[in-house]
């Protein structure tokens, strides 16, 4: 190889890895900058793993050459600590204990997308409910934070505990309304956002985002256990509202010859109307935590990645139950992408997280998650 083509190279290779290193510095930011101030910085917490990997590979790579810009890569590694804790649990991977330890309290969230009419390999069954019911039943969960949980206008609706659900032991619930309904399968459908649990409730509130957002309600049950009481919050955040002709299109972006460009920008326009509206809901729901006279627990599904100004905006001062105990990347989104972490637990950190767990369920397209809980001596 003459000298000149090797410097051609070597002056390419280093252009790239300026360029990938400036992108990787962008996404570290994404944090401490509102979405609604910057929604491309906030669009790139979603690459934010693969640039992670891009920067390591070029870091083996200037190590092997024994340049000096392995240090530049390097100190990009280690200014991006932050994001890479949040990512990524380093905790061996251990089974879930489903019976449990006396004493602990166990939470289960799980985005039920209307019982499973969102599974979209299977167009011949729009509800899965008697499968997840029993699959709920086996989690041997205290209290269940359910999201999308379908009722059909048609009928009359009650804030009523499904019987098969009471006879595990649910007797107690509150039930919120969205301000939106949608259609599902030709039928117009109702969905509400829901807290059940086995402990006795005390008191409930209902607080609504903007009544234009299409998203589900911030709901909190005061929850008596034994002789403390105990603030659950869930949620359901801004929706991108990706249709099936969005996964196709997100899904031609991988070969350059079935994307198009009209495709493309109608996916980004969602996003970036999602990211804004999710900035200001976040920083609601943190509102209303930090107001309560109680120990919390945060429940739900965010739409968002754990490097976004949205988790981080939750997460302030409590603890994440997939970082304690949790291992790998934690999917929670069974579509697109192997990283995406968009359902969470959050806790008040007089918690002790004993353990976490995910079911890979088939039927919703969220994974139900699950963490046991023990009271510490502070927390009474």
């Amino acid at each position: 190889m003459s000298p000149r083509l090797k410097k051609i190279i070597r002056i390419s290779i280093i252009s790239v890895n300026i360029v990938a290193l400036i992108i990787y510095l962008l996404s570290c930011l994404v944090p401490f900058i509102s979405a609604s101030d910057s929604w491309f910085i906030a669009m790139l917490g979603l690459i934010f793993p693969l640039l992670f990997f891009v920067i390591s590979a070029f870091l083996v790579y200037w190590l092997i050459r024994k340049s000096k810009w392995v240090f530049v890569c390097m100190a990009a590694l280690l200014l991006s600590l932050q994001q890479i804790s949040v990512v990524f649990s380093f905790h061996p991977n251990k089974e879930f204990n489903f019976s449990g330890e006396p004493g602990t309290l166990r939470i289960l969230t799980w985005n039920l997308s209307s019982w499973g009419e969102s599974n979209k390999k299977n167009h011949s069954k729009t509800s899965y409910q008697d499968e997840m019911i029993s699959l709920i039943k086996k989690s041997n969960a205290d209290i269940l934070c359910l999201q999308e949980y379908l009722y059909l206008k048609e009928k009359k609706y009650t804030d009523s505990i499904i019987p098969a659900l009471k006879e595990t032991g649910y007797l107690y619930a509150y039930f919120a309304k969205p301000n939106y309904t949608k259609r599902v399968y030709k039928t117009t459908t109702l969905t509400a956002i829901v807290i059940l649990s086995k402990y006795p409730i005390l008191d409930t509130a209902r607080f609504v985002y903007d009544k234009d957002d299409f998203t589900e309600p911030l709901i909190y049950a005061d929850i008596k256990i034994h002789d403390r009481i105990v603030r659950v919050f869930t949620t359901h955040l801004q929706s991108v509202r990706f249709e099936y002709h969005d996964y196709d299109a997100l899904h031609n972006l991988k070969e350059p010859s079935k994307a198009s460009v009209s495709d493309s920008r109608a996916i980004a326009y969602k996003l970036r109307l999602a990211y804004k509206k999710r900035a200001i809901q976040a920083q609601i729901l943190n509102k209303r935590v930090k107001e309560s006279p109680y120990p919390v627990i945060v429940c739900g599904d965010l739409n968002d990645v754990p490097n976004s100004f949205t988790y981080f905006t939750v997460k302030e001062g409590l603890q994440d139950a997939f970082l304690k105990k949790g291992t790998g990347f934690g999917r929670t989104f069974r579509f697109i992408s192997p990283t995406l972490r968009i359902d969470y637990i959050f806790a008040d950190k007089n918690f002790i997280i004993t353990q976490f767990g995910k079911i890979k369920a088939p039927y919703s397209d969220h994974y139900p998650i699950m963490t046991d809980f023990n009271f510490s001596k502070k927390n009474k």
